[in-house]
């Protein structure tokens, strides 16, 4: 071999060690790094901040640090807007229902630098169970261990089954022993705060496991003396976003200098039976007067599309059409509902004394409707659902209560009818509404099978048999769920898509206008 092909070679083995020695194309650390190509907005970003001792992600309960805390904290899993779990801080979970072993992604660190441990995740757990003012604690009340099984995994047992348990934890994780002193927790999230000239403001966490962040790198914190403040500072263009109910009193309207972004909610409006009701107690009853209920106009007009139909307390609604679920109202079907059920009591009302029974169009039966007069979403609601059962026959009086009369009259159980919201758990539990006991029958439902079939829907089973149980019984009548709003700066963001419980998912995807 003459002394050029010599050289070409020893050219080329160089060549061939030095990418071996890097990881070859797209190999190696500088191979797999991430081009940060983002656009980075110079645009104002300010988040209120209520500011009274440490910050701890978990037990803090004043509303106004909620969007706050979802920027730097991050929980096991993400509830996304079909309220799937899907994962963040863990890499992979088994699981029978009531014992889930959860494994810990190992490329997560704190803003301190200190490695994401199961030990952290069990403490923060622990926080939120054992504080009955954290805004979790109910998300844990059946939890009955939380054990470290090693650095990476946490395993956490039930005292029932619920297959569906990872989608309650969210819950932010924070380092363990670090909301003792200082301003705040350590987290994990993709913003961390940094105070610079004596102001906290949060900025871009550089190791963050999601990768580079979107446009905005940089949110100014507000610090605010009342935790009720956050509308008034909004309106000022203090802070940049906010979380505002719609369908509430006095709900407030923020003109057109706002983008308003929907988010699905487990926030369930329906109406609960009284079903020691001779009449109502009857599922034929209520099944009728269910069909009478144009839900999707309810939710266009009355509830001003601020919320989705519903006709069974889950979301989102099965799309099993077997199921029959409509939203729309059908009158006709209606009063042929109703006719069967009264001619099948008429006539055995006759049997009974052998006298002639009346027609079903001659025997009425009357409903009294209660409502809390406070809030105008609702009366209007109420005030067309009363219309919609008086053209099927049905004498119906709207009892509008201010709230303490209306809480008063629900706990004593004075009501036929009831206008019922509740904000469920992400997992739908519904036993606090079904369940003989639950806090939220205030109807007094007692049904063996009905609490078998929610049983067995928790332990996995075929959930359609609970979904039929439901729809033929009929124990309350879903009426719609409510969306979420979050408020934020006209032009501020291209690309915002928050979740159900988390207004910064996606960040790494947010782009300004150009």
């Amino acid at each position: 071999m003459n002394n050029g092909k010599k050289r070409l070679l020893a050219l080329v083995l160089a060549a061939l060690c030095l990418l071996s020695a890097c990881g070859g194309m797209g190999g190696g650390e500088e191979g797999r790094r991430q081009v940060d190509n983002v656009k980075v907005s110079d645009a104002y970003f300010g988040l209120a901040y209520y500011r009274s001792g440490t910050l701890n992600p978990v037990t803090d309960k004043t509303a106004i640090n909620r969007l706050l805390c979802e920027a730097m904290y991050e929980g096991l899993f993400e509830v996304s807007a079909n309220f799937a779990a899907e994962n963040v801080l863990c890499a992979a979970y088994t699981g029978d229902g009531t014992s889930f072993t959860f494994t810990l992604r190992d490329d997560v660190t704190f803003w301190s630098g200190e490695k994401l441990t199961a030990g952290d995740v069990a403490a923060s757990l622990q926080a939120a169970r054992q504080n009955e003012d954290s805004p979790y604690y109910n998300r844990l009340t059946e939890v009955s261990a939380i054990e470290v099984v090693s650095d990476e995994q946490v395993r956490i047992t039930l005292s029932s089954p619920n297959i569906n348990f990872p989608r309650l934890l969210d819950i932010p994780i924070y380092r363990q022993g670090s909301a003792s002193g200082g301003d705040f927790a350590d987290g994990t999230g993709p913003f961390k705060p940094v105070k610079e000239d004596g102001q906290w403001l949060l900025t871009a966490n550089e190791d963050w496991h999601g990768g580079f962040l979107g446009s905005i790198r940089r949110i100014t914190l507000v610090t605010l003396t009342r935790a009720d403040a956050a509308e008034a500072s909004f309106q000022t263009g203090d802070v940049s976003l906010i979380r505002e109910p719609r369908i509430a009193p006095e709900a407030s309207a923020f003109g057109g200098s706002v983008d308003t972004v929907r988010t699905p909610s487990a926030d369930l409006h329906y109406l609960g039976i009284n079903h020691s009701h001779p009449i109502l107690s009857k599922a034929g009853v209520r099944q009728a007067l269910s069909v009478a209920i144009g839900r999707q106009s309810l939710c266009d007009v009355q509830l001003q599309t601020f919320a989705d139909p519903a006709v069974l307390p889950v979301y989102p609604q099965p799309a099993n059409d077997a199921l029959g679920l409509e939203m729309t109202a059908s009158t006709d079907r209606a009063v042929r509902l109703l006719r069967q059920v009264l001619e099948e009591d008429d006539g055995a009302q006759q049997g009974e004394d052998g006298q002639q029974g009346e027609g079903a169009q001659d025997t009425a039966f009357s409903i009294r409707l209660l409502v809390n007069e406070e809030n105008a979403f609702k009366t209007a609601v109420a005030d067309q659902i009363a219309a919609a059962w008086k053209a099927i026959g049905v004498s119906v009086t709207v009892d509008k209560q201010p709230y303490s009369a209306f809480s008063a009259k629900l706990e004593a159980g004075d009501f036929d009818v009831y206008y019922g919201e509740t904000l469920l758990t992400p997992d739908f539990d519904l036993r606090p509404l079904l369940s003989p006991r639950g806090g939220l029958n205030y109807g007094g439902y007692d049904s063996e099978q009905t609490s078998s079939a929610i049983a067995a829907a928790r332990r996995g089973e075929d959930v359609t048999a609970l979904y039929q149980r439901l729809l033929d019984e009929l124990p309350i009548i879903p009426i719609a769920f409510e969306r979420g709003q979050l408020i934020i700066r006209k032009g501020l963001l291209d690309t915002f898509s928050p979740a159900p419980y988390n207004a910064f998912a996606g960040v790494e995807h947010w782009t300004s206008p150009q």
